[in-house]
């Protein structure tokens, strides 16, 4: 098994795919119960984009080896290449289920809603943002069809398709740029703020305590899994006063906040 195992690891190093899925094919035959080798050869035929026979491989192994990890994110990749969005994503959220520390299933689930969303007609600014504001992808495309998030041209792209695209998009300002989202003296008057860079959780009763200091406080939603706080005010004079002072510092282990006002004036 190792021998084959190292034949066909060279024959990938060498890009040789068709090489290496008659090496797979030779192992599958020899141990069918091992389930790297299905892997591996979906991996070739991803990788020749043939899309078809890589899924095949990769539905064998969620449904014989349910517990194997790497075949529900190779599942979830192949997916998302046939712009299979909203089933990408079950896969993604499934391999988290079984192992809550894969980065790379975060990150791919990450980008497999923002393709979902740009699939949409909005663009990677626009589904970043709504991304990292919203608890959800359906609350994320709700907010861009109000016209939440404008387009950093200054146009909003809307389309009726709704085919089926845990690091956050944060933005920040350009040095010397006048940002008015980042303005204390908030010339839109917004009493909303969303405050970035929060990697350690903070006790809702503790972050209301925080944030109370500068003006009576109607909300506050967090989502620690995207780092990011979001604290509705009841006057747009909390929101000011809690940029002014807080801005840049550190907040209950969270080095470096980063505060902006939304794109939208949220004063409802």
């Amino acid at each position: 098994m190792e021998a084959l195992g190292h034949k066909g690891y060279q024959k990938s190093i060498l890009r040789d795919w068709p090489g290496a899925i008659s090496v797979w094919d030779e192992a599958i035959k020899s141990y069918p119960r091992e389930k790297k080798f299905y892997n591996n050869r979906a991996r070739c035929y991803f990788l020749m984009n043939d899309f078809k026979r890589a899924l095949a491989d990769a539905d064998f192994m969620t449904s014989h080896f349910p517990e194997y990890p790497r075949g529900h994110f190779r599942q979830g990749e192949i997916l998302a290449s046939m712009k299979k969005f909203r089933e990408a994503e079950k896969c993604f959220r499934r391999v988290l289920e079984l192992d809550n520390t894969c980065l790379d299933a975060i990150n791919e689930l990450n980008e497999v809603q923002i393709q979902h969303l740009c699939s949409l007609g909005f663009s990677r600014y626009q589904a970043g943002n709504a991304l990292s504001m919203a608890k959800d992808f359906e609350e994320a495309k709700t907010l861009l069809r109000e016209g939440a998030f404008p387009d950093d041209d200054g146009e909003i792209y809307e389309s009726d398709e709704d085919t089926a695209v845990q690091k956050p998009v944060q933005v920040y300002a350009i040095p010397g740029h006048y940002d008015p989202l980042e303005d204390p003296d908030n010339p839109k008057k917004c009493c909303s703020i969303w405050v970035g860079n929060m990697k350690e959780k903070v006790s809702d009763d503790d972050l209301k305590k925080i944030f109370s200091k500068y003006g009576k406080v109607k909300s506050i939603k967090a989502d620690f899994s995207k780092f990011f706080v979001f604290v509705n005010y009841v006057e747009s004079d909390g929101a000011s006063k809690a940029m002014r002072h807080l801005q840049g510092q550190d907040l209950s282990g969270n080095k470096g906040i980063k505060i902006r006002y939304p794109d939208r004036v949220m004063n409802k």
